[in-house]
C-alpha cells in the first residue's frame, strides 16, 4: 500500500472507510512527517498530537461499530491559523491576540469536524492574513518546501507548504485576493 503521506485526502478517506488503513495509522504517519519536516518549514504553528490521536482512535472505534461520521471520516488535515478551533489559540499572527483561545469552532471547522476530519494543527499566516507571503511576527517565516530561501506565499502559505511537503493531505484555507491561489502556485 502507498505511504499514507503520499495519498490524497480522497484516497485516504476511501482507504479508511474500506478498513485498508486505520485513521490512527494515517494520523501517526502525518504527525511523524510533521515532526521531521516542520522545524525547517515552520508551516504548522500549532500541532495537537494528543488530540489528533484521540480523535483518530475514536474514528477507528466508530468505524468498527459501523458508524461512519461522514465523507472525511478519520482523515487527518490542517486548519489555517486564522480559523477558530475550539480550545486552540487563534491569533491571525497579530500580537494583541497572542493569548486568544477560541471558545468554539468556526462554522467551516465545525462542518469539517461533523464530516469526520481529524485536526492535526494550524498553519502559518502573515499578520492579520494581509500579505502575499507568510512571515508571522508571532511564529516566524514559513518556508517553501522546495527551496527554504523562498516564500510559500500567503496568506494561506503555511497551509500550501504543508500540503506540498505532505505534512497534511488537506488544508482549510481562505481566499479573497489570491490567498490560496498564489500559495498553490508557489508550492507546486
Amino acid at each position: 500500500m502507498t505511504e499514507p503521506t503520499a495519498m490524497s485526502a480522497t484516497t485516504l478517506a476511501r482507504a479508511i472507510r474500506n478498513k485498508k488503513l486505520s485513521s490512527v495509522e494515517a494520523t501517526k504517519a502525518h504527525l511523524a512527517r510533521i515532526a521531521e519536516r516542520n522545524p525547517a518549514l515552520r508551516a504548522l504553528v500549532v500541532v495537537d498530537e494528543k488530540g489528533a490521536l484521540a480523535r483518530a482512535r475514536a474514528a477507528d472505534r466508530a468505524l468498527a461499530k459501523g458508524d461512519l461520521w461522514g465523507p472525511l471520516h478519520g482523515v487527518p488535515m490542517t486548519i489555517k491559523e486564522a480559523f477558530d478551533v475550539a480550545g486552540w489559540k487563534t491569533t491571525s499572527s497579530f500580537a494583541p491576540l497572542k493569548d486568544n483561545v477560541a471558545a468554539q469552532d468556526a462554522t467551516a471547522v465545525a462542518r469539517l469536524r461533523a464530516a469526520g476530519a481529524v485536526f492535526l494543527g494550524k498553519t502559518n499566516v502573515p499578520e492579520l492574513c494581509m500579505d502575499v507571503q507568510s512571515n508571522s511576527p508571532l511564529f516566524g517565516e514559513a518556508a517553501n518546501p522546495w527551496d527554504h530561501a523562498r516564500t510559500p506565499g500567503g496568506s494561506t502559505g503555511g497551509g500550501a507548504a504543508a500540503v506540498a511537503a505532505r505534512l497534511t493531505p488537506l488544508e482549510l484555507g481562505s481566499d479573497i485576493g489570491g490567498s490560496v491561489r498564489n500559495p498553490a502556485h508557489f508550492n507546486r
